[in-house]
This record gives C-alpha cells, structure tokens and sequence, in this order.
C-alpha cells in the first residue's frame, strides 16, 4: 500500500496549479496525495502531515496522527504544538525557503525607506512643498557605513546579514542560540537599525521591550517583519511620536487584525503593513517546492531541511 500524504487546508494565495505541483511532486516519489479543507479529518492511516497557518495542530490532533511527519507550509510554526510533537516523535519541519527573500526584501527597503526619512518627504510633497532645503536637519543616512543589528540568525535573519553586508553596512548578529553572538543590550547603543528576524519562543518575547528600547539613540529606526509579540509595540509606537525613535515598520502585530491600525498608521514615521512581508506572486510554487523537497528526503530515509524536531 503506498503511503498517504494529506494535505490540510490551503491558503489564499495558492492556485489549483500550485497544489497540483504538490500533488505531482508526492505521485514522482510514488506516494499518494489528498487534499482536506475541513475541520478536522481523519488522520488515522496518514503518513505525512502537510499544514497551513490556519490549522491549528495541537496536542489531540498529534496523539491522532498516525504518521511521522508533519511539514508546515510556513515558515513559523506558532500554530503548531512543537512540545506534543516532541513528546509524541513526530517530525516538524517547515518551509523556510519559500519566503525568505520576499521578507528580506521588504525589511531592507523599509530600512532604507526610513533611514533616508521618504516618510517626511513624501509628507511635505502632498502638501506642495519643495523639501529640499530640508534635507541637512532630516540627515537622510545611508545603509552603507551604517551599525544594523540583525535580531536572529536563522534562515531569514541569516540571508538578511548577508544583504546587508553587501550593501556595506556593519551588521551584528544577535542570536541567543550562538554563543559567539554580541548581546542585544550591548549593541542597542550604538544602532542606527534594528530588523528583527527570530522566531517567537517563551525567551524571545517582548524581547525588545521598553527598556531596551530606550538604549537606542533617536536616529535609529526599527523593523519587524518577525512576530508581534517579540516587540513592544505600544512603546515603540510612543518613542517615534515623541522623537525618541526616528521611524517605525511592523508587518507583524500581538492581535491581528490589529485594532490599533488607523491611529498608528497616522504618526509621522510609523509604516504598517498586514502581515504581507513573505507573500509574492510565485509564493504558492515556491511552498510547493518546499513540501516536495521534505518529501523527497523523507521518502529517501534522510532528515529534511529546516527540521524543527
């Protein structure tokens, strides 16, 4: 009998061509592929998992799961219960490659966005004025030249460095997991950016609180494309209305939809987008990609990349 992968639920942004790559990946490596959008289905009998953001996999779903693999179609796993599949032996990985670049890209041009101060200037031309003489007191800054701290070294925070380091700025590492990595509060000081790139674990939360937030100068600026919860976002929020910190981008938010949208979006500095950093026209192929590489090592007895346990 051959093996069953089950694919549940699908996302929005995945076309009928996107699963039928997935599926057409699983038939190559002779396995069989079924689609459930459902609730919940049966998992009895299933030997690979394949899970969107908006399954829930918890503890009852793992102690079902008969198989021993799960791959997420994400690059986080918050939606999935890590401790259960541990506990149980299951094997998570996820799709870390799919959007990757597509963060990066967007991290690094709000970075550019509000070191240069296109905020202000933009502001100005809506409202007819001609900035220009303007330009010494907003000191527009470079990512050339410029200290960028890099919170998380995995796989996106990792490509992030790199970027940037092409560019020439002088970036820290800062990253619990690496004993070599500089400490978050010795490298705040001396910031003119910070792009937060880790995943949300009980230590990384409000990781860049209120108090750490207070040891950046005021020039410096801040992204987070990672998880709402590793930001304080209402004293971030408070340090750019007050000129404490120069701008703000957040794609990631403790509650989303946010509630505090619209008030935020109005400060001066603050740029807010819907959770959108990993999403790009080809993201549906490039998850299918993923899923069908996990398989690919899993059918063959080898561990898949970006294993979580």
């Amino acid at each position: 009998m051959k093996r069953l992968v089950l694919r549940w639920g699908r996302s929005s942004y995945e076309t009928d061509s996107d699963l039928k790559r997935e599926r057409a990946a699983a038939l190559g490596l002779g396995l069989d592929w079924r689609l459930d959008v459902g609730k919940q289905p049966d998992l009895r009998g299933v030997d690979v998992l394949v899970v969107v953001s908006g399954v829930r996999v918890d503890r009852a779903v793992i102690a079902q799961f008969t198989g021993d693999l799960i791959v997420a179609t994400t690059s986080g796993v918050d939606h999935i219960d890590v401790a259960s599949c541990q506990e149980f032996g299951k094997t998570l990985v996820r799709c870390a490659e799919a959007r990757r670049d597509a963060v990066v890209e967007q991290a690094i041009g709000q970075l550019v966005t509000l070191m240069r101060g296109f905020p202000a200037l933009e502001a100005a031309a809506r409202g007819g004025e001609w900035a220009r003489a303007q330009l010494p007191q907003l000191a527009p800054r470079p990512i050339q030249g410029s200290s960028i701290v890099v919170v998380g070294q995995g796989v996106i925070g990792i490509r992030a460095s790199e970027v940037l380091r092409g560019m020439g700025a002088r970036v820290f590492g800062v990253d619990p997991l690496l004993p070599e990595a500089p400490r978050l509060e010795d490298v705040l000081p001396g910031a003119d950016a910070v792009t937060l790139h880790c995943s949300l674990t009980e230590s990384s939360r409000n990781l860049l609180s209120r108090e750490r937030l207070a040891l950046l100068p005021s020039h410096a600026v801040m992204v987070n494309t990672a998880r709402g919860d590793v930001l304080d976002l209402e004293a971030a929020l408070e340090r750019v209305k007050s000129g404490r910190l120069r701008g703000l981008a957040v794609d990631v938010f403790p509650e989303e939809p946010w509630p505090g949208l619209a008030e935020a979006a109005a400060i001066p500095g603050v740029l807010l987008t819907p959770h959108s950093a990993g999403f790009v026209v080809d993201l549906g192929r490039k998850v299918a990609e993923g899923v069908g590489k996990a398989l690919a090592a899993w059918k063959n007895g080898e561990v898949p990349a970006y294993r979580v346990c």
